[in-house]
């Protein structure tokens, strides 16, 4: 549930701060595509949080790391991703466009919920 809630508000961040148009379509999917690998990630380390022992503190100290980490590499790939396309963030098609391409390559991620990948086929049809 606390995934669905980070996936969500991730998504609608992303949503409103991002946007563009047409011919940066390749540049475009590999943005999103880096963006789904690093949410994919953070989301195989937050069930890897859930699972471990809350008394082995080195490995919860470990992933906690991962974690934090994953976190800075999203915020840096979103203030990136503002600068790289400027005003074409406001372009609702742009946005659009960014949210599909976005939700093909979530679902290549294999640590979704069921209900999660349901949501991104959803979306991408």
């Amino acid at each position: 549930m606390k995934i669905n809630i980070i996936l969500c508000s991730v998504m609608i961040s992303l949503a409103l701060l991002l946007g563009g148009c047409g011919g940066q379509n390749r540049e475009l999917k590999k943005d999103a595509r880096n963006f789904a690998d690093a949410m994919c990630r953070n989301i195989e380390t937050m069930q890897k949080i859930r699972k471990a022992s809350p008394a082995d503190t080195l490995l919860m100290q470990k992933l906690q790391k991962e974690h934090q980490a994953e976190e800075t590499e999203m915020t840096t790939l979103s203030v990136d991703f503002r600068k790289k396309y400027g005003e074409k963030i406001n372009i609702p098609e742009f946005n659009r466009q960014y949210r599909k391409y976005l939700n093909e390559a979530m679902l290549d991620c294999r640590f979704l919920s069921k209900e999660d990948r349901e949501n991104f086929e959803k979306e991408v049809k």
